[in-house]
């Protein structure tokens, strides 16, 4: 089934899904309940996103705060990103850290980011398509994020291509964190 790996932050997941490729092109499971129940990662999606973004974007750091939180697989379909995690959870070891995680296309790899922690990624292809699936509906109220280059986080772009909401968000040293 899915090859899972834990990572540097308690309960964030590296994941590689099963596929097959012939003449005709390839397919890939991207969730198997059962599978991600026993490695202790929800499988209750409500939503299911898809992005695309050219080389240099970054986007991030998103969450939803409680009563909305939620718990994202994402998977990256074509082309090539640094996906980040950063750890919001109150009373850890790990509060504050970040990991970056390479992602890619054809490496049939995705992420399992918990509640409580912020994501983001930024892209290395010329082209990259993401699909995330979180476990809460979207609640614009709660949708809130860190700053990108608040937390201390080497992106390694010279200039990265950002919403005007993402550069708005306040630095990691100036949030209280719900979680």
């Amino acid at each position: 089934m899915f090859e899972i790996r834990a990572t540097a932050l308690a309960d964030v997941m590296f994941l590689r899904a099963p596929a097959s490729r012939d003449d005709r092109g390839s397919f890939r499971k991207l969730a198997h309940g059962p599978s991600l129940s026993a490695a202790g990662m929800r499988s209750d999606f409500a939503e299911i996103y898809c992005s695309t973004s050219v080389r240099d974007v970054v986007r991030g750091m998103h969450f939803q705060a409680p009563p909305h939180q939620h718990a994202k697989l994402v998977w990256c379909l074509e082309g090539r990103v640094t996906d980040v995690v950063l750890d919001l959870r109150s009373g850890r070891d790990s509060y504050g850290h970040a990991i970056a995680l390479d992602l890619d296309g054809d490496g049939r790899n995705g992420v399992y980011v918990p509640e409580g922690c912020a994501h983001g990624f930024a892209v290395r292809s010329d082209h990259a398509a993401l699909l995330y699936m979180v476990t809460s509906v979207h609640a614009p109220e709660a949708d809130l994020g860190i700053r990108w280059d608040g937390f201390g986080f080497d992106w390694r772009i010279d200039r990265p291509i950002l919403s005007a909401r993402d550069q708005e968000h306040p630095p990691l040293a100036e949030f209280v964190t719900p979680f």
